[in-house]
C-alpha cells in the first residue's frame, strides 16, 4: 500500500451547540434538567480527514503550517493521539486560526473563521516539503481550503504534487471544497483550481453549489461528467478522471475513469445510495467521507465499494456524539478487497 500524505489546513474548532441549547431550555421549562457546553477540538478540512484516516489505521502523514503556540501544541498532540504522523509538519511562528461551528437544531453547521492576534491562514512554501517525501509512492490528498488566495502558497503545494507525481507512482486525490462564501473565486484562485484538477486522478466534492462554479455545469451530473472528461489523466485505466460527487442525503454520483463497468457509454454515471441516519452533527461529514474513500481505495477496493464504505463511515460520524467518531465496525470485508 502507498503512504497517504495529506497537505492542508489544521485549526482549532470551537463547537457551539446552539440548537441543543434551545432544546435544553425548553426541557428545563418543563422541569427536566439538561445542560450543554462549548467544545474545543482539532479541526480543518484536511486535519479532519487526517484524524479519520488515523482512526481507520492508515497512519497518514500530515503536512500543515503548524504553529508553536498553546493552541498549536494542543492541535499537534490531538493529531498524534489519533495516529497521525506529524513529523513532516514544519513549525512556524504564526498563531493558530480558530473556526467557530454553530450547530442548529438539525445538526447542520454554520462556520465562522476567527484569526486571533498573531494568527493566520495556513501557508506553504518550498521548504514545507522534506526531500524525503519525493521518493514515496503515495496517495496525495489536499482540498480547496489550500487554495487560500495566497499565490506563492498555492504554487508551492501544486509544485510538490506535480513533482511527486512525475518522480513516483503516486495518485492525487483533490476535494474541491470551494468555500466560495469565505474565499471567493478570483482569477488567481480559479487558475489554480484548473491546475490542481488537471493533476488530479480523483476529484471529490459536494453539491451543485460547489461543483457549479468550478465545472460550469447545469446540474450535479453534468458537472461530474465535465470534470471527469475535461482534462486528460493518462494514469487512469480509461484515460478519464474519476469524479465522486456527494449530494447530501441523495445518492453519490460516480463519473469517469472506467467507473461505469456495466454501462460503457461515456455519458453513463453510476450512483451509490446513502443510508438515512438521524443527524446529530454534520461537522466533518465530507472530511470523513474523503478519508474513508482513500482508506478503501488504498486497499484495492473497487469504486462502488470505496463509496459505500465512505458513506457508512460518514453516516456514522454525523449520527454519533464525539469527535469524528468512526465506530468499532470499521473493517472492510474480504469480498471488497481486490488485492
Amino acid at each position: 500500500m502507498r503512504r497517504i500524505i495529506c497537505i492542508g489546513d489544521l485549526c482549532a474548532d470551537l463547537i457551539v451547540p446552539y440548537g441543543e441549547a434551545r432544546r435544553n431550555i425548553s426541557a428545563i421549562r418543563s422541569g427536566e434538567l439538561k445542560s450543554q457546553s462549548v467544545e474545543l477540538r482539532s479541526g480543518g478540512t484536511v486535519g479532519n480527514a487526517s484524524v479519520v484516516l488515523g482512526k481507520l489505521g492508515s497512519e497518514p502523514i500530515f503536512i500543515t503550517d503548524l504553529c508553536d503556540d498553546g493552541l498549536g501544541r494542543f492541535l499537534r498532540s490531538e493529531m498524534e493521539r489519533h495516529g497521525v504522523d506529524m513529523s513532516y509538519a514544519p513549525v512556524g511562528e504564526r498563531g493558530a486560526m480558530v473556526c467557530i461551528a454553530v450547530l442548529d437544531e438539525q445538526g447542520d453547521r454554520t462556520m465562522f473563521s476567527w484569526l486571533p492576534p498573531g494568527a493566520g491562514y495556513p501557508t506553504f512554501s518550498e521548504s514545507s516539503f522534506s526531500e524525503d517525501l519525493f521518493s514515496m509512492d503515495a496517495v496525495l490528498f489536499t482540498g480547496g481550503m489550500t487554495l487560500s488566495n495566497d499565490v506563492p502558497s498555492m504554487d508551492a503545494v501544486y509544485s510538490f504534487i506535480k513533482r511527486t507525481k512525475q518522480e513516483t507512482d503516486s495518485v492525487f486525490v483533490f476535494d474541491l471544497n470551494a468555500r466560495i462564501e469565505s474565499y471567493g473565486l478570483d482569477e488567481a484562485r480559479r487558475h489554480y483550481y484548473d491546475l490542481y484538477i488537471e493533476l488530479a486522478d480523483v476529484v471529490l466534492g459536494s453539491g451543485l453549489e460547489e461543483f457549479g462554479p468550478i465545472a460550469g455545469g447545469t446540474d450535479l451530473r453534468d458537472c461530474a461528467l465535465r470534470l471527469s472528461a475535461g482534462w486528460g489523466a493518462d494514469r487512469l485505466p480509461s484515460g478519464r478522471r474519476l469524479v465522486i460527487a456527494r449530494d447530501g442525503a441523495g445518492p453519490v454520483l460516480i463519473a469517469g475513469a472506467g467507473s461505469c463497468v456495466d454501462s460503457p457509454d461515456d455519458e453513463a454515471v453510476m450512483t451509490v445510495p446513502v443510508e438515512p441516519v438521524r443527524v446529530i452533527s454534520t461537522v466533518g461529514a465530507g472530511d470523513a467521507f474523503d478519508a474513508a474513500f482513500m482508506h478503501a481505495m488504498n486497499r484495492g477496493v473497487d469504486v462502488q465499494g470505496c463509496v459505500a464504505f465512505a458513506n457508512r463511515i460518514a453516516g456514522h460520524v454525523i449520527s454519533h456524539e464525539g469527535q469524528l467518531e468512526v465506530g468499532e465496525d470499521i473493517t472492510l470485508s474480504s469480498a471488497q478487497i481486490q488485492r
